[in-house]
């Protein structure tokens, strides 16, 4: 991976809400492990039975995803099997490199936002409703607010997303927000609602151990 781009710190932070979404384990590591967790996660969120061909879809993908991330991070950082947040933000600063939009990345991180889309559309009509919304972020995201908080936060995301609700949430424009999550520098555009990054300074949970300052 010759070429990168310097990722924004907010960039990374939401970036960080998509390493959390993976289920790293209790040392803050991506591991083999991970994909198990994530589909029992998944399957219990959209009550998918294994065979079904939506999570048949959702399983070759992220496999995918993990076998070029473990690869990648062997290759870059030499840790094998695994991937830190550091490595992962590694990843992405290559993988963005030179994207414009979705058109511009592999073919399956091409069809990650329909999987995604497909686990909060519970009621399959093919619109992301904000019923829906609050459902992902509350079981699968894991919002650590209080009902009137989540109601409130969803309510920010699903008017953003929907340009005040003139446009409904289809797969097309949910594509184009995926985008706006991985391509956006700033906190501002509807991108960051993806995973429920709602604030720059928002932090409704500890992802991981923070690493400690060497000059302190």
């Amino acid at each position: 991976m010759p070429h990168s781009v310097e990722l924004s710190p907010f960039q990374k932070e939401k970036l960080q809400y998509y390493f959390k979404f993976l289920e790293p384990n209790q040392d803050g590591l991506l591991e083999t492990q991970s994909i198990h967790r994530v589909m029992e996660k998944i399957y219990k969120f959209t009550g998918w039975s294994p065979d079904n061909h939506r999570a048949l879809q959702c399983v070759e993908i992220h496999q995918t995803f993990f076998e070029i991330l473990f690869e990648k991070s062997e290759a870059e950082c030499g840790h094998h099997l695994t991937a830190s947040l550091d490595d992962w933000y590694e990843i992405w600063s290559h993988l963005i490199f030179g994207c414009k939009g979705m058109s511009n990345f592999p073919v399956w991180l091409r069809l990650m936002p329909k999987v995604l889309f497909d686990m909060i559309d519970r009621n399959t009509d093919e619109v992301l409703t904000r019923d829906e919304l609050v459902q992902f972020y509350k079981e699968i995201v894991g919002l650590q607010v209080d009902s009137a908080e989540l109601e409130q936060l969803t309510n920010e995301a699903y008017s953003k997303m929907t340009d005040n609700g003139h446009y409904p949430l289809t797969l097309d424009s949910y594509e184009q927000i995926f985008a706006n999550f991985l391509l956006g520098r700033t906190p501002h555009g509807p991108g960051k609602y993806i995973f429920g990054c709602f604030k720059h300074e928002y932090s409704p949970f500890q992802l991981i151990q923070p690493a400690k300052d060497d000059s302190s």
